[in-house]
């Protein structure tokens, strides 16, 4: 095919093309033309309407009507729900934010004001004799015990308190409760203890009638109520370098021994109790004061132990009873900080030591075991006045009596109870240590540093380091490597910014 050729073929080609443009371009010119046609009609139109209106001859019967007013309507303010509804439409979003938190918010006022005034009471025999058992481990002299021992009589449960001396059991006779009474227990003496849990058996399975004539009912040994740690009494404190072998072997004893032994006594009847009576709940709770320990604070190794040796603890006990397919139910109750001014027999000066808050009442101790932390409690920030933080004893009360009915659910292991609880555990278990050692005003840096060389005098700052003098007259020198705080007042007022913001009174952690 010749260039000729090809050049017809594409001419003939556009011819399509040219005769849909120059269609287009006709219809548009046909519009414009008819557009313009209308508008001048229009014109003329009005323009004859206009000239008819304004004749005076002609009558108003043939005149046509007038063109339609245009009224200008001039707006009128908005009220306050008018406003409301576009600012609504405007920010659905935060609208919709603002609402979810009111309504959580709401809700939970709602369950904690429905579960306060909740009616509980224990569980009674059918001619209303007390059926329900408890035996609350704790020191009689403590405030804790007696509080704690007062109000589950209140509620309709008998109340065992294991003692081991003399003066011990006066001491809980002399409450003149006719259901809470003394156990005694030696737990130094295998066949003592083994007779006195025989007895205790024997009175449970033996069916009681009170009066005559009425229908005999059993008893029910409801829960073993462990607390070996009481919150209202000082627990020993300093360096670990400081601390004779003594104030260790008391902690021990005291603290865990006394606690295992115990639980191993009474762990067998607690079984039988929960096989023999299915349908109702036997529960072991443990009671310990979790907010300083939780931390792991320098000068608090005692209370450090004694915290991480009885959470291991627990923890053991309840896989052994799982693997054993046990009914007994074990929970843990960290306590956060209560108000134990109402609490019974608790003195001032316990009173006044205790509304200080965990942090104001550390940095007290610190500043009291050692000359030359003195600065703590000086003007770097914290206020060493009298306040009452803690939450009220009665809330500890309520979470005491459902962990013992089992209003708690079965995977329910641990609860928080009190102010602090939850959130020192979190912070305890998550946030790093350095920032823990800032939030408590230890150094503006929060890290522990380690000086290579012996220092002489007081060291910098307001940390945990003695001097060489002090050091030495304690026993124990100042060696290369040592590990101090440098001291600081920073980040103290932070930390008691984010207790008071995050904590919540009651917090139930259910682990599976």
């Amino acid at each position: 095919m010749s260039s000729d050729d090809q050049y017809f073929l594409d001419v003939l080609s556009s011819i399509p093309n040219d005769v849909k443009r120059y269609s287009r371009e006709i219809v548009g010119f046909s519009q414009g033309v008819a557009d313009a046609v209308d508008e001048h009609f229009e014109n003329v139109a009005a323009s004859l309407r206009q000239a008819i209106q304004k004749t005076p001859w002609i009558p108003d019967s043939i005149k046509p009507p007038p063109p339609p007013r245009h009224e200008v309507r001039h707006a009128l303010p908005q009220g306050y729900l008018d406003r409301a509804q576009v600012w609504v439409s405007k920010n659905r979003a935060v609208t919709a934010a603002i609402v979810a938190f009111i309504g959580t918010g709401t809700f939970i006022l709602w369950w904690r004001h429905k579960a306060h005034r909740r009616k509980r009471r224990a569980r009674r025999a059918r001619n209303g004799a007390r059926t329900e058992v408890v035996i609350l481990a704790g020191s009689p002299h403590s405030p804790l015990t007696r509080s704690l021992s007062l109000d589950l009589d209140r509620r309709g449960f008998i109340i065992y308190i294991p003692v081991s001396t003399l003066s011990d059991e006066q001491l809980v006779r002399s409450e003149q409760r006719t259901d809470i009474r003394p156990l005694y227990l030696d737990i130094t003496s295998p066949p003592s203890s083994q007779e006195t849990l025989q007895k205790l058996k024997h009175h449970l399975t033996t069916p009681q009638s009170h009066h005559p004539g009425l229908n005999p009912h059993t008893l029910h040994l409801a829960a073993l109520i462990l607390l070996p740690v009481d919150p209202t009494a000082d627990q020993p404190t300093g360096s670990i370098a400081s601390l004779t072998p003594s104030a260790w072997s008391d902690t021990l004893n005291t603290h865990l021994l006394y606690t295992f032994t115990l639980t191993s006594l009474f762990l067998p009847l607690l079984t039988s109790q929960s096989q023999n009576q299915e349908p109702i709940s036997t529960s072991v709770l443990l009671l310990r004061p979790s907010n300083l320990s939780s931390l792991s604070l320098p000068s608090h190794g005692p209370e450090s132990v004694t915290h991480f040796a009885l959470q291991a603890w627990i923890t053991t006990l309840r896989s052994e009873l799982a693997q054993q397919n046990s009914k007994v139910r074990v929970v843990e109750l960290n306590l956060g900080d209560f108000d134990y001014t109402t609490a019974p027999g608790s003195s001032s000066s316990l009173s006044k030591q205790h509304q200080l808050t965990p942090y104001d009442a550390a940095r007290a101790h610190w500043a009291a075991s050692d000359p030359h932390l003195s600065s703590l409690s000086r003007t770097d920030g914290l206020s060493m006045t009298v306040r009452s933080t803690g939450s009220p004893l009665r809330l500890l009360h309520n979470g005491v009596f459902d962990a013992v009915v089992g209003r708690y659910s079965n995977r329910t292991q641990r609860i928080h109870l009190g102010r602090g609880s939850w959130t020192y555990d979190f912070v305890g278990k998550w946030v790093p240590r350095g920032v823990i050692g800032f939030m408590l005003g230890f150094g503006s840096s929060g890290i522990i540093r380690t000086k290579n060389e012996e220092t002489a005098g007081i060291r910098r700052g307001s940390g945990f380091g003695k001097s060489d003098k002090s050091a030495s007259g304690a026993g124990a020198g100042v060696g290369a490597g040592s590990r101090v705080w440098e001291g600081g007042s920073e980040g103290s007022e932070e930390w008691e910014k984010v207790v008071g913001s995050l904590d919540l009174d009651v917090d139930v952690d259910a682990q599976s």
